[in-house]
């Protein structure tokens, strides 16, 4: 019988359907792994956007593959900022992390017509097509760290696997889903597993045969009722495996009107005379979540103020 408290591990929400990452080492040490369940801030992506089906998938895999790469970020007020620059019809994504397990994220096109590799499969990397993956990670330092690669699929999991052997030149394992019935996200997330300092030629044959022997797609392991850290502990296969923490994790936009107020007080003061003139106010609108805010015609004057 197997032991189901091992999986409950610190950290973790109660119910462990709820969306989390899971954070294990495996193969004494020399393997660090990470799994996170996402369809949750997926579906909230998804009402703030409006997506389209395959642009559902395509920013469903790309915010949770950033929410693994963030992971190591530690700071209380680090932040990772992805983005895809595309020549496909979705044109590129933008994708905000912070150390706590919120992120945000937008398409720059919310509507793009899906084709398929089978019934099913929706074609992502038709989508996506030719262009940049860049990151972005502010950690504190005198200077953010600024890695880039060229998308070699557009499907996403295979480019942030080559990101992180080109760029960071840590070799990993990267595996992502987004699962949807009817147009709705049914089941959403993904794994990493990275190679530590001392691992062996044979560490990694073990993981090219896992990898390579039929490992069943992420999201037919959620419905088939897989947390992360049995996936983990499926796909590692290991007795040793240790599981150390767990947090959740949430779309989060960090929006407010008094942010916007703020931003538009860096303007000229030519500039913020003319939107003045504007009697019915000016709106604006938020990219990661589409909230729009109200100024009047004297809030927008106030700003005038400051110019003295």
């Amino acid at each position: 019988m197997i032991d189901e408290t091992r999986y409950m591990v610190p950290g973790m929400p109660e119910d462990p359907k709820k969306d989390h990452i899971v954070r294990a080492t495996a193969l004494e040490g020399r393997v660090k792994a990470c799994a996170i369940s996402s369809a949750e801030l997926v579906r909230t992506a998804v009402e703030c956007h409006k997506t389209s089906p395959v642009v559902t998938a395509a920013l469903g895999r790309f915010m949770t593959g950033s929410l693994l790469i963030a992971d190591s970020m530690k700071g209380e007020d680090d932040t990772q900022t992805t983005t895809i620059k595309c020549e496909g019809p979705i044109k590129g994504m933008t994708c905000v992390c912070d150390s706590k397990g919120h992120v945000r994220a937008y398409p720059l096109e919310t509507l793009v017509e899906a084709t398929y590799h089978r019934p099913g499969k929706l074609n992502v990397g038709a989508a996506v097509g030719e262009g940049m993956l860049t990151v972005i990670r502010d950690i504190g330092l005198r200077e953010p760290y600024v890695g880039q690669t060229e998308l070699i699929t557009g499907e996403i999991a295979e480019d942030f696997t080559y990101y992180l052997a080109k760029s960071e030149q840590t070799p990993s394992i990267v595996a992502l889903g987004v699962k949807l019935e009817n147009g709705e996200v049914k089941y959403a997330g993904g794994m990493m597993v990275q190679l530590m300092p001392g691992a062996t030629e044979e560490d990694i044959d073990y993981l090219e045969k896992r990898v390579n022997g039929g490992f069943p797609e992420i999201t037919y392991l959620f419905e088939e009722g897989f947390t992360p850290a049995k996936i983990l502990d499926l796909f590692l296969g290991d007795p040793g495996i240790t599981f150390w923490d767990a947090n959740p994790v949430s779309f989060m936009c960090t929006c407010s009107k008094e942010r916007f107020y703020d931003r538009l007080n860096v303007l000229g003061r030519n500039e913020i005379e003319d939107l003045a003139k504007e009697e019915k106010g000016i709106d604006v609108e938020c990219h990661f979540c589409n909230k729009k805010y109200h100024f009047d015609a004297k809030e927008i004057a106030e700003l005038l103020d400051t110019k003295d």
